[in-house]
């Protein structure tokens, strides 16, 4: 039987994880994406996908708990975390033109006597900021846009 020299292994916690519990962020949102002008100082507002930059969140400044700069993202990616009660805009715009072909291009569908159009599923590759398509969402406004496995 091997000995114990009666020294515990150190387990440190995670610094990131004891900064935010010490700002009672345990019930907050999190929302991910590109900090862009905004139309009122009093709001931030974040872009969640670089490709669709008609839509967009206005928080309150004073509904932000905490902010840090993603990981490795190149292009300034930051992670935002807000009041659970934090009442947030959400701009989305649309296009009337829809795609003829390709991602997003309407496609006839028939159904037994159901008949619509429907968009085809996105299959450009992952562009995710952080990590290998992980959404650190937790709101109905995030979107995954990458492949299925």
């Amino acid at each position: 039987m091997a000995k114990s020299t009666g020294k515990q292994p150190e387990i440190r916690e995670n610094a990131l994880v004891a900064e935010l519990l010490a700002r009672g962020v345990e019930n907050a949102r999190v929302l991910e994406g590109f900090i862009g002008p905004s139309h009122d100082e009093r709001y931030v507002t974040l872009y969640q996908d670089l490709r669709r930059l008609g839509d967009s969140v206005d928080i309150l400044r004073d509904d932000i708990l905490h902010t840090m700069e993603v990981p490795r993202s190149t292009l300034g990616a930051v992670v935002l975390w807000i009041k659970d009660d934090a009442q947030i805009s959400v701009r989305r715009t649309e296009t009337d033109a829809a795609p003829t072909s390709g991602p997003g291009s309407l496609q006839e569908v028939t159904k037994g006597r159901l008949h619509m159009k429907m968009r085809t599923k996105h299959a450009s590759d992952c562009m995710s900021v952080c990590m290998d398509c992980l959404s650190w969402c937790s709101c109905s406004i995030c979107t995954s846009q990458c492949k299925p496995q």
